[in-house]
């Protein structure tokens, strides 16, 4: 995701712990036990840390969901191609982090999707981080070298980041304009009944929150 902005679009990625070499990097995610979006440092495995997105949002964040929560903006503008401050960013950032970022940021935080004691009905390793996990070299594997790694590392940025811009993309193209056209329905629903109660719909599109 971060490979999205203009600041980093041609990062070269770096994998590791090594904190002499962190130190020297111009960002650093989801390793080194910092959040400090000053220099660039956003992860989330530290004692204390308790960041969330904000917007009645109250899921802790990964370091996916930091590294969107400061630059989630920035790369649905550059999609829509408008300016940051166009109304239409905020409700896709908004929209987009419900629908994509806040699993992810929940899975990777171990926080269950339901508040509940009961066992699941049933298992689900379909969802984007199982799949992003099963891109591991498996144990089994002879080739347990860095590069075999690396190579797995950069399939799951290839899927992770793929489906992230489906989608911003999503719901710039067909989420938007269906709240447009429901938006304008709304507004002109004192005009079917006095009420207020009915909403004509004059064309067919989804309608979701």
């Amino acid at each position: 995701m971060i490979r999205l902005t203009n600041k980093f679009s041609n990062a070269e990625i770096v994998r590791t712990r090594d904190l002499q070499v962190l130190e020297g990097l111009d960002a650093v995610l989801d390793v080194g036990g910092v959040y400090d979006p000053s220099r660039d440092r956003y992860d989330h495995h530290q004692k204390g840390f308790e960041e969330v997105f904000g917007h009645g949002f109250s899921t802790k964040l990964s370091s996916a969901g930091l590294v969107y929560k400061h630059f989630g903006k920035e790369i649905i503008a550059k999609e829509l191609r408008v300016d940051e401050n166009h109304p239409d960013v905020h409700r896709l950032y908004l929209a987009v982090y419900k629908s994509f970022v806040e699993a992810i940021d929940a899975i990777d935080n171990g926080i269950s999707q339901y508040d509940t004691d009961q066992p699941p009905r049933y298992v689900n390793h379909t969802h984007l981080s199982a799949r992003v996990a099963k891109l591991n070299p498996d144990w089994i594997d002879p080739d347990q070298s860095a590069e075999n790694e690396n190579e797995a590392f950069q399939r799951a940025m290839s899927l992770a980041g793929g489906e992230f811009l489906d989608s911003v993309r999503y719901h710039a193209m067909s989420w938007l304009p269906a709240r447009s056209i429901v938006m304008e329905c709304l507004e002109a629903r004192h005009g079917i009944d006095s009420s207020g109660e009915i909403v004509l719909l004059k064309q067919f599109c989804p309608v979701s929150n």
